[in-house]
């Protein structure tokens, strides 16, 4: 893999969705999600609306942050 490799827009989608449900499983808010992960509130809302891009390290800071081991 290069270091120029973009998502795949399907990749993009399975990761904020794996992000919301894991939030809404934990019955985390937006607000909870960004203090724990150590960014604005306002990121989250975008990252979940899919207007960041690459979504995948922000996804995974989050997941982390919520307690969610990801294997590579």
């Amino acid at each position: 893999m290069s270091g120029t490799e973009q998502e795949h827009p399907h990749d993009t989608e399975d990761l904020i969705r794996l992000v919301l449900l894991t939030r809404q499983e934990l019955g985390w808010d937006q607000a909870r999600l960004a203090a724990s992960a150590g960014i604005r509130e306002s990121d989250v809302a975008r990252f979940e609306a899919q207007q960041i891009v690459p979504a995948k390290p922000l996804a995974l800071r989050f997941l982390e942050a919520m307690g969610v081991v990801v294997q590579a």
